[in-house]
């Protein structure tokens, strides 16, 4: 529980900016309080990591953590530049269309991985996931057929599948 209110607090102090009595106070007294509260959570294992079988366990947190998520978040940056230069051309050179696209991950939470990776980056949604297959809304051709597989590149789908790729339990 301390190392959790010490993390708190820093983060508390760093956010206000404020070093005064008052403030450092209302920090500290949050904390702990939160640190309180929350201390049934971190003292147990959850359950559903503890199953080997379950798709947690098969992913790679390496990778996950030091290749998807930079990757994911340089996606995201590049595609909001393109959404802004879009929207602020003059002509707004958009050409709005769905996908429909199968995929071959192998289990839920590999296709829910890529579904939020697609709503995340700017100017896709998911609109649905059935099974295998994923409807698509994209702002332009361009990026709705980038996310296929057999017409397109299918970065996106290659990572994820890159994280699950280690040990797929069939679930």
């Amino acid at each position: 529980m301390i190392p959790l209110t010490i993390i708190l607090f820093a983060f508390w102090v760093v956010l206000s900016g404020k070093f005064d009595a008052f403030h450092l106070g209302i920090g500290g007294i949050s904390a702990v309080c939160i640190a309180l509260g929350t201390q049934h959570l971190l003292l147990r294992e959850p359950a559903i990591v503890s199953d080997a079988r379950h798709p947690l366990m098969a992913i790679s947190w390496g990778r996950l953590l030091f290749f998807y998520v930079p990757w994911l978040a340089w996606q995201v940056v590049l595609s909001g530049l393109q959404v802004a230069w879009l929207v602020l051309h003059p002509k707004m050179p958009i050409s709005p269309c769905m996908v429909q696209f199968e995929t071959p991950l192998p289990h839920e939470l590999a296709r829910l991985t890529l579904a939020n990776s697609i709503t995340l980056t700017p100017g896709t949604v998911t609109l649905d996931v059935e099974g295998d297959t994923f409807v698509v809304h994209a702002l332009t051709t361009s990026s709705a057929v980038a996310l296929t597989p057999r017409t397109g590149q299918g970065r996106m789908q290659r990572r994820v599948e890159n994280l699950y790729r280690a040990s797929s339990p069939k679930i």
